[in-house]
């Protein structure tokens, strides 16, 4: 490394943060000058309240508010500066455009910083920034508003920054150092996923810029980033689709657990968290019951130890659809009204009404067509009370021959093609609730937030190719993008592979399918080991040997014994410094497991993940299996006790906890 140079680039760096430091002070006056300007109004506010008419008071009111929401807009952005100001930049490309006498020197990192003395830092998502993303030293071009800028890269530069201080930099040719990234790869994590723009790698960078296709569907091993990619994606979306927002995307995630880990990383980017949804929330929005929904970790757990696994397998096969718009379409046949409807003293006669079915709303869905004979009856009410729609529905339904409420028809459907009945007291199984979102959306207009412009997949594996149909129908104006390992597949259905999704109807002719066979998380010995459970010879571990073997023990019978055991585990690892997931086969065990381990640990230090709607903060993490995906730590110990480690498909799960790893892996077999 050049001192000279060395030298010029710290001074640069000094300069960008006083750059920084300017913007900082700038906007702190603003807030104090906007605060005390709020103040003043409300005490003239407060004055002359009793000379204010209504429309006065709404005016006052309307600009305090604005005050107020731009100060905190203003707070938000010094709080941004703040951390990026620890590492403003990762990355350098200098860029000499044709015909040009002057080479730009562009600094890229997460924002763009700019000053009265010009630009910076370039934001990592602007259209130049592609050079240092996709191209090596030489001829290059980048797609800019006005067209296609073509040029020479005559330097690429990655910078090695902590704590606002320049500690090393790499010049680099065609992608970034190798040495560089197994650096930061091997890096303490802690309990959040981080970011990774500064090391985005040729083929995540693809998918992350992948604005053209409606479907993109991502099939990669375990650690090749696909919830970092998906998370990066959506910023990029963000940040050149100006009709974007961040609640205009929903994102599907394992289970509220995975949603705190990953939170962070998007506020990193400098955009606000999106929509998020799990399956049983999703599911109990769209059915509007409060009755409980069966997670999919929650149905693994039960599926697997089924003697009589047919019913199930059957439900949830793609056919399904099809065999239930038969049966609708026969059940249709015969709908109608066996008795007058009357509202208000006015009687709609029955005759008229059948009239209707038969003819004005043949063609409509099975239970839109009620709602049409409803809207047609409140319109001569002349009503605006909404209650009393509900009141004509009900009466609609009570005159027909046929059960036609959403729940009542599922049970129909169940008995008529010989399979059990709901069971009101328990909870909303799995494969029912796909099923009752298919039937809802053949039997009426499903009425969903038209602002979701894009729907994020992740953990694709896990949803049935039925339920990834019904979501492309009902968000048919969306663009999706789904994520998923199909070595990690637990659910059962037709999903061969993730290639399969493409060949839905509504994603034919706007797809693009991409297959990322390399992993970055764990050490090469962590991923031979964990191809092999799953009999996969073939993998591309970026990380080299760490020197970490995977250590196999023999697991303690007693309780006791196991608690040794880890506390032993847990001092050789540092736990203080270091996160540590300790997974084990079910929820009885991770409970077991961790009351032992609680019984000298702080609250701050270890916590239990019990549920899908747990969530945790700590460097020690007790995680049974099945709610363990997507997850990542510095170390794993996996506890060979439980039940889904304890039966003859175990290796497939035992695959899932092996690859949370990324430095060291214990293994306790029983």
């Amino acid at each position: 490394m050049d001192n000279k140079e060395f030298k010029q680039e710290k001074e640069y760096l000094a300069k960008t943060i006083g750059a920084i430091d300017g913007k900082i002070y700038e906007l702190n006056d603003n807030v104090q000058k906007q605060k005390e300007w709020a103040l003043e109004l409300k005490k003239q506010y407060i004055r002359d309240l009793r000379e204010y008419d209504q429309y006065e008071f709404a005016d006052n009111y309307n600009k305090l508010n604005e005050i107020m929401d731009f100060t905190d807009e203003q707070i938000a952005q010094i709080n941004r500066l703040k951390d990026i100001r620890e590492k403003p930049y990762f990355g350098r490309v200098d860029f000499k455009v044709f015909g040009e006498e002057e080479k730009l020197k562009l600094y890229i990192g997460l924002m763009s910083i700019t000053d009265k003395n010009g630009l910076y830092v370039v934001d990592w998502r602007a259209p130049v920034s592609e050079l240092f993303y996709e191209s090596g030293k030489g001829m290059a071009s980048y797609e800019a508003p006005d067209g296609t800028v073509e040029g020479e890269i005559t330097l690429k530069r990655q910078y090695d920054i902590e704590n606002s201080t320049l500690l090393e930099y790499y010049d680099v040719d065609v992608n970034l150092f190798d040495e560089y990234l197994q650096k930061v790869l091997a890096k303490t994590k802690g309990d959040k996923l981080q970011n990774i723009a500064s090391t985005i790698q040729e083929e995540q960078n693809k998918i992350i810029r992948n604005l053209k296709d409606d479907v993109l569907v991502v099939q990669g091993y375990a650690g090749c980033g696909k919830t970092t990619i998906a998370l990066h994606h959506i910023a990029y979306a963000l940040y050149r689709l100006k009709n974007l927002k961040s609640s205009s995307v929903l994102f599907f995630s394992p289970n509220e657990a995975f949603l705190t880990y990953i939170g962070k990383v998007l506020p990193d980017l400098g955009e606000e968290n999106t929509r998020n949804a799990t399956f049983p929330k999703f599911i109990k929005r769209l059915l509007k019951t409060n009755t409980p929904v069966e997670s999919s970790d929650e149905f693994v757990n039960r599926y697997t130890f089924l003697k009589d696994k047919k019913q199930i397998d059957e439900k949830l096969k793609f056919s399904m659809r099809e065999k239930m718009q038969k049966w609708l379409e026969e059940r249709g046949k015969n709908l109608s009204f066996v008795c007058d409807v009357v509202v208000e003293d006015k009687t709609y006669e029955k005759e008229k009404l059948n009239e209707m079915l038969q003819n004005d709303f043949k063609h409509a869905k099975y239970r839109e067509k009620l709602f049409m004979v409803c809207e047609y009856i409140y319109k001569q009410t002349k009503s605006e009370d909404m209650g009393k729609k509900e009141f004509i529905l009900n009466e609609i339904t009570q005159s027909v021959n046929q059960k036609c409420r959403l729940f009542e028809l599922y049970d129909d459907f169940l008995t008529d093609f010989g399979y059990q009945k709901l069971d009101i007291d328990n909870p909303i199984y799995f494969e029912d609730a796909v099923l009752l979102c298919v039937l809802k959306e053949l039997t009426q207009n499903i009425i969903i937030r038209m602002d979701i412009k894009h729907v994020v997949l992740d953990e694709a594996q896990d949803y049935p190719l039925l339920f990834i149909d019904f979501l492309l129908r009902i968000y048919r104006h969306a663009s999706f993008s789904i994520f998923g390992d199909i070595n990690q597949k637990t659910v059962p259905g037709e999903l061969d592979s993730l290639k399969d999704i493409t060949t839905l109807e509504l994603a034919q002719n706007r797809f693009s399918f991409v297959e990322l066979d390399k992993t970055y998380r764990s050490s090469e010995e962590i991923v031979e080991y964990s191809s092999s459970l799953v009999g996969n010879p073939r993998h591309n571990a970026f990380r080299l040997k760490n020197g970490e073997p995977v250590l196999e023990q023999q697991l303690e019978k007693t309780l006791t014994g196991i608690k040794k055991q880890l506390e032993n585990i847990l001092e050789k690892v540092d736990y203080k410094k270091n996160s540590v997931g300790i997974i084990t086969g079910d929820t009885q065990t991770a409970k077991e497991v961790f009351e032992i381990l609680a019984q000298n640990k702080t609250e701050q230090e270890i916590s239990l993940i019990k549920n899908a709607y747990s969530v945790a903060g700590t460097n020690i993490q007790v995680v049974p299996i099945s709610l363990s995906k997507g997850l990542e730590f510095d170390t794993v110990v996996l506890i060979e006790k439980g039940k889904l480690f304890e039966h003859s498909g175990k290796n497939k799960f035992l695959y899932i906890g092996a690859t949370r790893a990324i430095n060291r892996l214990f293994v306790l077999k029983k």
